[in-house]
């Protein structure tokens, strides 16, 4: 990529288009695809998975809650000062509410570190596997530059400086940490899971979305989850994803940078988050149509 990585870090947001975290955010693979793998990640802890079934839109308006995700992410990290200052505003504002208590009987509140901390942390290590994936491996130094640079939206997220673990290897023993030892399936992580599976499109173009969506999101997912989501894994599975892999590949090296990072500089530098009002709409007929046939409304 040709970047300097002896230049200091940033010490605030928003970060340059020129930094190693925007060249790993834009990719389309990142934006879109493993955005699965993330959320399910997310809602496995059981503490966000309630949190998410109770006060998110991910049922009735899908499209509405990924558009507006994606605005929030991209221009926080990468929009102007006052706009990145203003998303953390809002970010804080929506979680601020998100209260309420677990499948299992306890309470959470959206704003506690921990919770902010795992979020945070699915999007960065998330970000980093696709791109190594579909893009290619980053060396150890941009791997640590990405990670310094990631730290600064954990701060913007809301999770108090210090709380991030201090180097790559650290942050990488802290995710195996809570995937082994924090993790764990429950009713509204199934629900979630459900839902976002198969994106909400009209017609024969949700499953014919849904096949390579399922397949790259459960072949990206940590293994110990995939059992208790419920998904089946096994060599044709694996051979099929490889195949997948190999295809995403080809096409990123073919289209040109600009081109693929055209979605995320049009999501930085528009006014307001896209809506996309009949989209939004049957999106959440569909999902919820989903959600009944699978005894999870």
């Amino acid at each position: 990529m040709g970047r300097d990585l002896s230049t200091p870090v940033p010490t605030q947001l928003p970060l340059s288009k020129r930094s190693i975290a925007w060249e790993v955010n834009a990719e389309p693979a990142t934006v879109f695809v493993g955005g699965g793998r993330a959320l399910l990640m997310q809602v496995a802890h059981p503490s966000v998975g309630a949190g998410v079934e109770q006060h998110s839109s991910y049922a009735r308006d899908p499209w509405g809650r990924l558009f507006r995700t994606l605005d929030i992410m991209m221009k926080l990290s990468f929009g102007t000062p006052e706009v990145s200052a203003r998303q953390a505003r809002v970010l804080h504002n929506m979680h601020r509410r998100v209260t309420g208590t677990t499948d299992t009987g306890e309470r959470y509140h959206a704003l506690d570190t921990g919770l902010q901390l795992w979020v945070w942390a699915t999007l960065v290590d998330t970000a980093a596997a696709v791109y190594s994936k579909v893009r290619r491996p980053l060396s150890i130094a941009e791997t640590e530059r990405f990670y310094q640079e990631s730290k600064l939206v954990a701060y913007g997220c809301g999770v108090p400086h210090g709380a991030c673990p201090d180097t790559w290897n650290d942050f990488q023993a802290y995710v195996q940490q809570v995937i082994r030892d924090d993790l764990n399936v429950t009713r509204s992580a199934l629900s979630v899971a459900t839902a976002a599976m198969v994106p909400p499109l009209p017609g024969r173009l949700g499953p014919a979305a849904g096949v390579p969506t399922e397949l790259f999101t459960v072949g990206m997912l940590p293994p110990s989850l995939r059992e208790p989501f419920g998904f089946e894994w096994n060599a044709a599975r694996q051979r099929r994803f490889d195949a997948l892999i190999t295809a995403m590949r080809v096409s990123s090296r073919l289209t040109p940078a600009p081109v693929r990072h055209a979605g995320a500089t049009v999501t930085v530098n528009r006014k307001r988050a896209l809506r996309v009002p009949w989209l939004q709409k049957r999106g959440g007929e569909l999902t919820q149509q989903r959600l009944r046939a699978a005894g999870l409304s």
